[in-house]
C-alpha cells in the first residue's frame, strides 16, 4: 500500500509539472479558505499558497493533532536510546549550553530510517551536541499536495519548541541548526521564518514539486536563518521524475555533479523501470535506494562530510558544463572566485552563491572527489598538432594516469589549455609530471599536423588545498608515442 502511494504521488508530480508548463492553464477562481489553530497560527489557501500555476489545488493543512508531530532527543550519553520530548512533557537530558541539531524527514520518510540514524551517530561522534529528530510520519503521506501543506504546521510546531527552549531555558537561537531533506527542507524554512536569529538551516535537496517558482514566502530561502546552505542532487524537471529543484534557496547552494541525476543513479527511464519492478515486490527500501537514489544522495553526501576528512569543496562557475570542462578557475580569492566546503562543515563566512563539485558514484564510499586542474603551455616551435595527451601525476602517496585530451583535440602554437582532473584518491603532493603525446593517425593528420609537440611547462593545481606547482622539462619536444618527464621549476 505504501509503495503504491509513492508511485501514484510520483506520477502526480509529473502531472502538476505538466500543468505548470501549460501557459494556457486557467486556475479556477475559487474562494480562498483559512483555518486557525491557536498558537500555531492561521493557514490559508490564498495565493501564493494555493490557486496559482505552481499550486493549482486548494488544500489546507491538517490539524496539529492529526499530523502528530513528535520530537526525539539523542545526546552522546543517550545516543542509542531516544527520549520523546515536548513543551508540555519533558526535555529529558537536553542541554541549553550545547548546540542543537534538529532533523526533519520528508515525504513518506520517517525519523527511524537508517540514513537518519547514521547521520545522528556521525554528528554525535564529531561533536558534543543535542540531536532532535522530528517525526511527522502521520502527516507526510499521500496525497503529496496535503503533505506539502502540512509542512507549514510542522514548521510552526518546531518553532514553538525552539522558542520555548530559548525563552524558558536560556538557549540561544544562533545555536540551533535545522537539517531537512525533501519536504523537510521546506519545513525548515517555515520554522526558520518564525524564529528570529535562527543560526542555520541546511536544505538537503529541498522538495521541488509545489514549491519551485513559488517565491520566498512559500519555499525555503536565505532569510529563514542567519545562514542557509542547500545541497541540490535531483533537480531534473518533474516530468523527468526529479523530486528536488535547481532553484537557488540559500546563501550558498551546492550542485554536486550538476545537481541533476547523480552518478550511477537511474535516470528517467531507469526510474520508471524501478517503479514497476518494486511495485511488484512491494519493496519500499529498494524503491528509495534506486528510484529515489539521486534525491537521497544529498543525505548520503551530507553524512559523509561529517566523518570524512576529504573536504568536499565547491567552486563558483556559471554552470556545471563550464566547471566540468575546466573553463572556470578553481582559485579561491573570496571575490570573483568563490569556494566553500559542502556539507556539515560549510562555513558561513566563506564562498557564497552557486558552487559546483564532483563526487564519486552513489554506490561508492566515500563519495568524495579530489579536484585538480592541469594547465599545459605549448611552445612556438610548431604550428599545430592533433592527438591524445596523457598526463601522469607522480605524488608522494600515489601515481595516477589521466587523459588530458582525446585525439580530437588540436594544440596550437603558444596556446594554453586547462583541464579539470577529478581524482578518486589522495595522491599527496605532486612532485613530478610525465606527459605522453600520441598523434592522431590518419592521412589528413600526416599532412596538417606535426608529429611532435613542444610543451614548455605544466602547472598542477590541487584545488582543494589551493596549492599550485609549475613543472618544466629540458626536452626539446614530445614525439608521438613517447613521454617526457617534467620536474619542478
Amino acid at each position: 500500500m505504501m509503495l503504491g502511494s509513492v508511485i501514484i504521488a510520483v506520477l502526480c508530480f509529473a502531472t502538476i509539472s505538466a500543468q505548470d508548463n501549460d501557459e494556457h492553464l486557467l486556475v479556477r477562481n475559487m474562494r480562498a479558505s483559512e483555518n486557525c489553530y491557536g498558537e500555531y497560527g492561521c493557514f490559508t489557501t490564498a495565493a501564493p499558497f494555493g490557486g496559482t500555476l505552481q499550486r493549482p489545488f486548494f488544500m489546507l493543512p491538517d490539524r496539529p493533532g492529526v499530523i502528530g508531530t513528535t520530537f526525539f532527543l539523542y545526546t552522546r550519553e543517550t545516543r542509542k536510546t531516544r527520549t520523546e520530548i515536548g513543551r508540555y512533557t519533558t526535555l529529558g537530558t537536553w542541554n541549553a549550553t550545547k548546540p542543537t541539531k534538529i532533523f526533519i524527514h520528508g515525504f513518506l520518510d520517517g525519523s527511524n530510517r537508517p540514513w537518519w540514524v547514521d547521520m545522528k551517530n556521525a554528528i554525535l561522534a564529531a561533536e558534543d551536541v543535542n540531536v532532535i529528530m522530528t517525526d511527522w510520519s502521520k502527516g507526510n503521506g499521500f496525497p503529496y499536495e496535503k503533505a506539502s501543506t502540512n509542512t507549514q504546521v510542522v514548521g510552526a510546531e518546531i518553532a514553538l519548541l525552539v522558542k520555548y527552549m530559548i525563552e524558558e531555558h536560556g538557549a540561544k537561537a544562533a545555536d540551533f541548526h535545522i537539517i531537512g531533506h525533501s519536504l523537510g527542507g521546506q519545513t525548515a524554512g517555515y520554522a526558520g521564518e518564525r524564529i528570529p536569529g535562527l543560526g542555520r538551516i541546511t536544505g538537503l535537496d529541498p522538495a521541488g514539486p509545489y514549491f519551485e517558482k513559488t517565491g520566498p514566502k512559500v519555499r525555503l530561502d536565505s532569510t529563514d536563518a542567519l545562514f542557509v546552505d542547500v545541497i541540490h542532487t535531483d533537480g531534473s524537471h518533474n516530468l523527468l521524475l526529479g523530486l528536488g529543484s535547481l532553484e537557488r534557496m540559500g546563501h550558498v547552494d551546492f550542485f554536486p555533479n550538476g545537481g541533476l541525476n547523480q552518478p550511477s543513479c537511474p535516470k528517467t527511464s531507469g526510474k520508471i523501470i524501478n517503479l514497476i519492478l518494486q511495485l511488484g515486490q512491494m519493496d519500499v527500501q529498494g524503491f528509495i535506494e534506486t528510484s529515489l537514489c539521486s534525491h537521497f544522495s544529498a543525505v548520503s553526501f551530507f553524512t559523509d562530510t561529517i566523518r570524512n576528512q576529504c573536504p568536499y569543496v565547491g567552486y563558483s562557475c556559471p554552470n556545471y558544463e563550464a566547471f566540468n570542462s575546466g573553463k572556470c578557475s578553481l582559485a579561491c580569492d573570496g571575490n570573483e572566485h568563490q569556494c566553500n566546503r559542502m556539507g556539515y562543515w560549510t562555513s558561513p563566512t566563506d564562498g557564497k552563491g552557486d558552487l559546483y563539485l564532483k563526487t564519486q558514484d552513489a554506490n561508492a564510499f566515500p563519495f568524495c572527489i579530489y579536484h585538480y586542474q592541469v594547465t599545459l603551455q605549448s611552445g612556438s616551435d610548431y604550428v599545430q598538432t592533433r592527438g591524445k595527451v596523457t598526463v601522469t601525476l607522480i605524488g608522494t602517496l600515489e601515481t595516477v594516469n589521466v587523459v588530458f585530451d582525446d585525439d580530437e583535440t588540436t594544440f596550437k602554437r603558444d596556446s594554453v589549455q586547462t583541464r579539470f582532473i577529478p581524482l578518486t584518491t589522495d595522491i599527496g603532493e605532486v612532485t613530478a609530471v610525465d606527459i605522453q603525446f600520441q598523434k592522431t593517425t590518419n592521412w589528413i593528420s600526416s599532412i596538417l599536423y606535426s608529429a611532435s609537440w613542444k610543451f614548455t611547462k605544466a602547472t598542477v593545481m590541487n584545488a582543494d588545498q589551493q596549492h599550485s606547482r609549475i613543472f618544466c622539462s629540458n626536452e626539446l619536444d614530445v614525439g608521438s608515442g613517447s613521454a617526457v618527464r617534467f620536474s619542478s621549476c
